[in-house]
């Protein structure tokens, strides 16, 4: 027969079981949150290590190679062209490396612009400064009797320009210099991701 303390002591275990289940699923529900956070780490690292090294190889300085070599290929064709001896055959293969290299001059305009759009998001929007911070948290709130979670998004870049949940909290100092006014005026645009 169940004896009143038996049914106590199993309420007593049942409420610790439960309590031990909570405790062991938050704990799950933080390890994930904290995956995704590293995760946003990495990729944040892994960006701004292909920025670095975007900057290294200077697009400007390849253009201005690759017009060079177009440059001294047609002042070579020219000197070809007025050369008497020089074959029909020269100012050919003279013609396709100046091609060549208009073609690769044009494929290397093409990949700074997609990489220029591609880090447009990891940039300031109004003086270019790099992104500091990236950041999203979770937040449990009761809406009419139910319980969402609501995420916020935080950005900061170097230079001060801050972005909470896609409002600007934080002017860009940059800005505010170059324009002569004091660092407290606001940047107003919102970068639109």
């Amino acid at each position: 027969m169940i004896t009143t303390e038996t049914v106590f002591w199993m309420q007593v275990a049942s409420i610790i079981a439960f309590v031990g289940a909570l405790f062991v699923l938050y704990r799950v529900l933080i390890e994930q949150k904290d995956a995704t956070i590293q995760l946003q780490r990495e990729n944040i690292a892994y960006l701004k290590d292909q920025l670095t090294e975007a900057k290294s190889q200077s697009p400007d300085v390849l253009a201005q190679s690759l017009s060079n070599r177009v440059k001294l290929f047609e002042e070579e064709l020219k000197r070809l062209e007025q050369d008497k001896s020089s074959t029909q055959e020269q100012i050919k293969a003279k013609e396709v490396e100046l091609n060549q290299a208009r073609e690769e001059a044009e494929e290397l305009t093409k990949k700074v612009l997609r990489a220029r759009e591609l880090l447009s998001g990891f940039l300031c929007p109004h003086c270019g400064a790099p992104l500091a911070e990236r950041a999203c948290r979770s937040e449990a709130v009761e809406y009419q009797g139910r319980e969402i979670d609501v995420d916020h998004e935080y950005m900061a870049f170097e230079c001060g320009y801050e972005i909470v949940d896609g409002e600007v909290r934080g002017g860009c100092k940059n800005l505010a210099s170059k324009v002569g006014r004091s660092s407290s005026v606001l940047c107003l645009q919102v970068s639109q991701n």
